[in-house]
């Protein structure tokens, strides 16, 4: 017999299903808001985190993620870059010890890859923003949603990204602005859990020391501001039991702020949106990176591994000649990135 949960209706109580091992819970319904209702009965239907539970689901080439004892390893929820051509947009998320802990960007297409890839989100509650472009950050509002859903207890979450500048908002304004009490989604902190946001603004000036965003016993993630044109962005490296995984986020690596962060790590994700000029629009190199200069940073930064990632369709119909480019100075491993792909940071 299937576990119930209890929740009020306009007629009173109701059973609906309850997630395995979850408590049972009971709400008053004098001080429950209608949004809550809402969210609670959708969240019987989540149980994201339970696999036997997922509803039925579209052919997909996606396989789900399971805890293959790396202390260290990252799942790709999108390697596309900003146009729509099959792949979901950028977004990654770090495992530390087998369990979901980080995610890192949240473009659309992100959410869907995070139920065909069967995350575990429990113990999820840290998003780092490399940027506030679309492709970056269109799906955090679904991510905060499953998230909610997944289980029955308080979240908060620790959100990092860019100070603003220019036409772009800061990260703890982008925050506000969706989730605050005057926000777009401002309903979601009392849909279903208590939820609340602790969001910081991280330094972007190009002379900016790597700034510690986290230090939590041995998982550490540091920033450098980077240069995507106007765009106020930044990388991220994250740490654990000695290995190392960077995150350029959008770049023209026009500094050598990345291969300072990237220095010695044992994989690099890496910006790979254009051609060699003349390629690509000359206006595109003040925004992303060449796949020489991906070379000479990586090489520069001894990186052992390399992933190309944010890719476009005119990259991917020239691997060749970008694999060769990017040759010319880095000897190391060098892959394109998959949606739906899981590599174990920590392997020899």
């Amino acid at each position: 017999m299937s576990s119930k949960r209890n929740v009020l209706t306009a007629a009173g109580v109701a059973s609906v299903p309850r997630c395995p091992g979850e408590p049972e819970v009971r709400r008053d319904d004098a001080r429950l808001p209608r949004a809550a209702l809402v969210g609670f009965v959708l969240a019987s239907l989540a149980c994201s985190h339970q696999p036997a539970h997922a509803p039925s689901q579209a052919k997909s080439s996606c396989q789900p993620v399971t805890n293959n004892g790396s202390p260290l390893s990252l799942a790709v929820l999108g390697s596309g870059g900003p146009v729509s051509f099959g792949r979901g947009a950028s977004g990654y998320v770090v495992l530390v010890d087998g369990k979901a802990r980080i995610l890192i960007d949240a473009g659309p297409g992100t959410f869907l890859r995070l139920g065909e890839m069967r995350i575990d989100l429990s113990a999820l509650d840290i998003v780092l923003l490399t940027h506030l472009h679309i492709d970056h950050a269109g799906d955090v509002p679904g991510f905060v949603m499953a998230r909610d859903l997944s289980v029955a207890n308080p979240v908060t979450f620790r959100i990092a990204g860019p100070a603003g500048a220019n036409v772009y908002p800061s990260t703890t304004a982008f925050v506000d602005r969706l989730f605050g009490a005057s926000g777009t989604f401002g309903y979601l902190k009392t849909f279903r859990n208590d939820l609340r946001f602790d969001a910081v603004d991280l330094p972007v000036r190009a002379d900016a020391s790597p700034y510690e965003v986290l230090h939590d016993g041995d998982l550490r993630v540091t920033s450098i501001a980077v240069d995507h044109g106007d765009a106020p962005a930044v990388a991220f490296r994250v740490e654990h039991a000695g290995r190392a995984v960077v995150v350029s986020g959008d770049l023209a690596s026009k500094d050598d702020n990345l291969a300072r962060l990237a220095t010695g790590a044992d994989l690099l994700i890496y910006d790979a949106t254009v051609l060699d000029p003349p390629g690509s629009p000359a206006q595109l190199y003040d925004l992303h990176t060449s796949p020489r200069r991906i070379g000479e940073v990586a090489a520069l930064a001894r990186v052992r591994s390399l992933l190309l990632s944010h890719i476009t369709p005119s990259v991917d119909e020239r691997r060749r000649a970008v694999l060769d480019s990017i040759r010319a100075a880095y000897s190391g491993e060098v892959r394109f990135a998959e949606d739906c792909e899981t590599l174990d940071v920590a392997r020899p």
